[in-house]
């Protein structure tokens, strides 16, 4: 019964795409039906012939051109009700399937590959008292969320169960406010834990958004965070605060046609490591955990040539993870990195990367306690296009990556966590004992 049951969603969703509702009279025009979504899928396989894993030495996000051996689909429909008082509800799912679960709150089954409701909440808006604001309430992605397309990561980013509203007009910005509990698993249906499972509460955050302070393109994000005590962790923080600070400059830096923006952001507590701008996964942050962050985001435009660029430097101050450590640990991170696309004609694209990461921590959990040293990664990526520009989408890629890294790093780059003993086990690039490889591999990405 169980495949079964996983199906019940997709055959809902084809039901209602092959039978839309009746329009026109029977309606009056205020019922509107749309799908968007989103596909990523490929292979990646190295020199000898064999699937190999993406490389990066970062907890979440890496360079992700020639770099991804996933597929992740996503299914967006949306139902848009229009009143005759000018009121507008939407509501709105987001179904996943995605061969890897990660970043995900209800990954639930040992494989974690069943399609996942990663969204299911509604929206109003054209409130007769305010005509302007948009009320929400449920399971969602931030409307705030930030992220980098080169770097497949959201270095903002506030998931979760909960409610607000985006769109308050204040005189001097526009404010959004949002309450996001967010948690891994369904543990907390039975806590008190079981100190067989992971045993975390439900990270409760306060999101507060100004945007367009003055009319400039200066945004500021004030977080909170609560947790219940840690079963797992005792000593660990139950709460947070961070801070974010984000311009959005006109063009490229001013230089060029295109866009950029830097963020500077700041946490403590639950706000700090690896939640730093994020919500959900702090549980192991002391109460004096605390990071800084700079991130560089931008495309410059350039006639036929679009050039995507991305970097961020990143220091913990008594960082841990996953693990009893009493003071926590250092850590320094930085990544940059170019990916120029140049159209050739309407339907074929050349797409180059070339990007750099940097780990050095001093408590690392590798096999071989080392975690100092970088990677540099080289794609070259011929490109079969719908249409022009770097966005345009389907894209189907032909792509040869050649990678190399510091031995001290080695262990980083596609180990897996061991719960038992708390360390990284290695991956298929330690296991070689080489610091090289030359990877292929076919992919295709689409939205719609």
């Amino acid at each position: 019964m169980q495949p079964l049951i996983r199906l019940v969603p997709l055959s809902l969703l084809s039901a209602a795409v092959l039978c839309p509702p009746a329009t026109g009279a029977e309606t009056g025009d205020k019922y509107d039906f749309t799908l968007h979504g989103y596909i990523r899928s490929g292979i990646l396989a190295n020199k000898d012939g064999n699937r190999s894993d993406s490389l990066g030495l970062m907890p979440d996000g890496r360079f992700r051109l020639g770099n991804e051996q996933d597929t992740k689909i996503e299914l967006l429909p949306e139902v848009t009700l229009r009143a005759d008082s000018g009121a507008v509800a939407k509501v709105k799912a987001n179904l996943t399937h995605q061969s890897k679960c990660t970043s995900d709150w209800n990954c639930q089954d040992d494989d974690g590959k069943e399609v996942q409701f990663r969204e299911g909440f509604a929206e109003l808006s054209g409130l007769d008292f305010a005509p302007d604001v948009t009320f929400w309430a449920g399971k969602r992605y931030s409307s705030s969320n930030t992220s980098s397309h080169q770097f497949d990561w959201e270095y903002i980013q506030y998931n979760g169960t909960g409610g607000g509203f985006d769109n308050l007009d204040l005189g001097f910005a526009r404010f959004d406010a949002g309450v996001y509990a967010f948690s891994p698993t369904d543990e907390t249906n039975a806590y008190p834990v079981d100190r067989k499972d992971q045993g975390y509460p439900d990270d409760y955050s306060l999101n507060l958004w100004f945007k367009k302070i003055a009319g400039s393109g200066f945004d500021l994000e004030l977080i909170g965070h609560h947790m219940n005590r840690n079963e797992n962790h005792p000593d660990a923080a139950e709460h947070g605060y961070g801070v974010t600070g984000l311009y959005n400059f006109d063009g490229f830096y001013g230089l060029s046609d295109g866009y950029s923006r830097i963020a500077l952001q700041y946490g403590r507590g639950l706000a700090a490591g690896d939640s730093l701008g994020k919500n959900g996964w702090g549980w192991a942050n002391l109460n004096n955990t605390q990071s800084w962050r700079v991130v560089l985001d931008g495309m410059a435009s350039l006639g036929e040539w679009e050039i995507s660029t991305f970097a961020f430097y990143q220091q913990d101050k008594n960082y841990r993870w996953w693990s009893s450590d009493k003071d926590g640990w250092g850590r320094k991170s930085w990544v940059a990195g170019v990916r120029p696309y140049q159209q050739i004609t309407k339907n074929f694209a050349m797409q180059y990367e070339l990007g750099y990461e940097y780990l050095d921590d001093d408590n690392y959990k590798g096999v071989n306690g080392k975690g100092k040293g970088g990677l540099t990664k080289v794609t070259v990526a011929p490109t079969l296009t719908f249409d022009s520009g770097f966005w345009s989408r389907p894209q189907l890629r032909f792509f040869v990556t050649y990678a190399k890294w510091d031995k001290g790093v080695a262990d980083a780059l596609d180990g897996n966590y061991n719960w038992g003993t708390n360390t990284i086990d290695a991956g298929g690039y330690s296991r070689s004992g080489e610091t090289d490889t030359v990877n292929f591999g076919v992919q295709a990405e689409v939205w719609f």
